[in-house]
């Protein structure tokens, strides 16, 4: 990044020496870059004020929500969707999706048995791993 501010300062001096001398190709090719770098950062600029400030693209305004999923194979997975207070499970295969099942939103069950299935397998690895550690100290 230091060297990008430093750019405009080595510049300078050709372009003072410019304004005495007729233009070379070395010259006008350093000119041309340069343009293009600057034009280039002010797209690039651009592009970021409008990915950042656009209206409408906040998740909040979805429909569905996705409470959880597993996948089942090599390119088939099973989601939990909630649409309208109400949990479908959906099978996700390629080319096609199914509606499994139809339950009651936050049905104690069902949200049993998505925290039970998998309570993030590194956290426990790394559980018992310090213990094996702390115990042979």
């Amino acid at each position: 990044m230091r060297k990008l501010a430093v750019l405009p300062a080595l510049l300078l001096p050709m372009l003072v020496f410019a304004a005495d001398a007729p233009p070379t190709p070395a010259t006008s090719a350093l000119k041309m870059t340069f343009g293009l770098l600057v034009v280039l950062a002010i797209m690039a600029g651009l592009a970021w004020l409008v990915r950042r400030f656009a209206p409408g693209r906040t998740a909040q305004n979805s429909v569905a929500r996705v409470v959880g999923g597993v996948s089942v194979g090599t390119r088939e997975r099973v989601v939990v969707v909630e649409v309208a207070g109400r949990w479908i499970v959906v099978g996700v295969a390629p080319g096609q999706v199914r509606a499994l099942a139809d339950l009651e939103a936050g049905d104690s069950q069902v949200e049993q048995a998505i925290t039970s299935a998998n309570p993030q397998p590194f956290a426990g690895w790394l559980q018992r791993s310090a213990e094996k550690f702390h115990g042979k100290k």
